[in-house]
């Protein structure tokens, strides 16, 4: 007699925040979670990244994971997990005033993005007959991109950062796609700007770029003062 298969689980939907696509999902079960587990004990940061990518894989339907951007990794992840492992989890927050530890359940319901991505400016002017359109960096460009924390070069890392963040490049006459040109070009380019421009684009991605966050106001279990947890990114919650 064979034995039976559990949890052939109710579909739910959730709409990507990059696309505003609807699309549907089951929780992971045991075998998706093996593959966290044994990403967080390898304590290595492209393994966990990778991992991340096979999980929405297997759970989500009709995603292509190689177009998804570093915040829809985030969202969809932290949906995958509240189906999962359910919608709270608790995290441990220190007040400043008494320095007492608190646990802090955290529904992940309300758990945001940290701006309306359909108001955010992806256009940089440059000079007045030259701009940049930017776009939200792509989460499988960013696993390539990252180093072992043993090489990191910071330097190099800003410089792919920005690299794989235009667009395009706009002038009066044209629209030159930036993907489009020869990697000698790209770093022409890159190299020709000024301190302020790059500045700017650089600005553009540390500033600009959405992410998920918790940001909510609990007490102190101790001296009843407010805490005011805020929480970017899913680290906390892997």
């Amino acid at each position: 007699m064979a034995l039976p298969i559990l949890n052939n689980a109710t579909l739910h939907e959730m709409t990507i925040p990059s696309t505003g696509k609807t699309v549907s999902y089951r929780p992971y079960l045991v075998k998706e979670e093996k593959i966290l587990l044994q990403a967080k004990e390898s304590n290595d940061e492209k393994t966990q990244q990778r991992a991340m990518l096979k999980l929405i894989k297997a759970c989500v339907e009709d995603i292509d994971v190689n177009t998804l951007t570093t915040f829809d990794v985030e969202y969809i992840f932290l949906m995958l997990r509240s189906k999962a492992s359910g919608e709270t989890i608790e995290l441990e927050w220190k007040c400043k005033s008494c320095e007492t530890g608190n646990n802090i359940n955290v529904n992940l319901n309300d758990i945001h993005m940290s701006k309306d991505i359909d108001n955010v400016n992806k256009i940089i002017e440059l000079t007045k007959d030259i701009s940049i359109e930017m776009k939200f960096i792509n989460y499988n460009h960013m696993i390539n991109m990252s180093s072992t924390k043993a090489t990191k070069d910071d330097t190099a890392e800003a410089f792919k950062m920005v690299k794989q963040s235009i667009l395009s490049v706009n002038t009066e006459e044209e629209r030159i796609i930036f993907d489009d040109e020869s990697v000698k070009d790209q770093d022409a380019f890159i190299d020709s700007l000024s301190s302020e421009q790059f500045a700017k684009i650089s600005g553009f991605i540390s500033d600009e770029m959405p992410f998920v966050v918790y940001d909510k106001k609990h007490s102190c279990s101790n001296c009843k003062e407010d805490l005011n947890v805020s929480i970017r990114g899913m680290a906390n919650f892997f």
